[in-house]
């Protein structure tokens, strides 16, 4: 990369702002609010910044053994709308993010596999929240079982050909971020030229 601008004039991105205190203003069954007071390295301004601590989230791209994607799709209340997505959720305390995501497929969807990859990770956003979304991969999966889910989680399960998502994303009609995350890391996996390839044989 090439440096365009820095400001103010000497300004260092790694170097931390100084906290002058930090309290809890909220503490919700998804989040903790914090209230940081910190100032500038680099100028001594201080300023309050909000900060929302919470647990690590997992994303699943599930390929069936027929070759279709498994889709849920739930009324989310932040649009208050529905939305098409894949299954996920957060890590509970004391998992690791392979077996949340192993848990939440299983619960979601009603189905396993014994073929799984990681992808990788992405901040949601780092300008408020400190968690992580881990994305993986599971192909070959297969029904295991009725759904597991939360008092208040409704949803519809689908299954769904590589071409007809690929097509609905290029719509926009898959609009949450973290999900599109998920098929940018599936993009860039080394293997996906390959697997890209099966699904589209499958449904020729």
């Amino acid at each position: 990369m090439r440096l365009l601008h820095s400001h103010p004039e000497g300004f260092d991105p790694a170097v931390p702002w100084l906290q002058d205190s930090e309290s809890v203003r909220q503490d919700s069954r998804l989040f903790r609010q914090i209230v940081a007071q910190r100032r500038s390295p680099h100028t001594g301004r201080p300023h309050a910044f909000y900060r929302l601590q919470g647990p690590d989230w997992v994303n699943v791209v599930a390929f069936t053994e027929g070759g279709e994607l498994l889709v849920v799709e739930q009324f989310r209340h932040g649009i208050d709308a529905p939305t098409l997505e894949i299954p996920g959720g957060s890590c509970d305390s004391g998992e690791t993010p392979a077996e949340s995501a192993r848990r939440e497929l299983q619960e979601e969807t009603g189905f396993v596999s014994d073929h799984w990859t990681f992808l990788g990770s992405c901040t949601p956003n780092p300008a408020t929240q400190n968690n992580r979304c881990h994305t993986f991969l599971a192909v070959e999966c297969r029904s295991a079982g009725p759904l597991a889910l939360d008092p208040t989680e409704e949803l519809q399960v689908w299954a769904c050909a590589w071409a007809e998502w690929e097509d609905r994303m290029r719509r926009g009609e898959i609009h949450h971020a973290l999900v599109l995350s998920a098929f940018q890391f599936l993009g860039l996996w080394e293997g996906w030229p390959a697997l890209r390839a099966r699904l589209e044989a499958a449904r020729a």
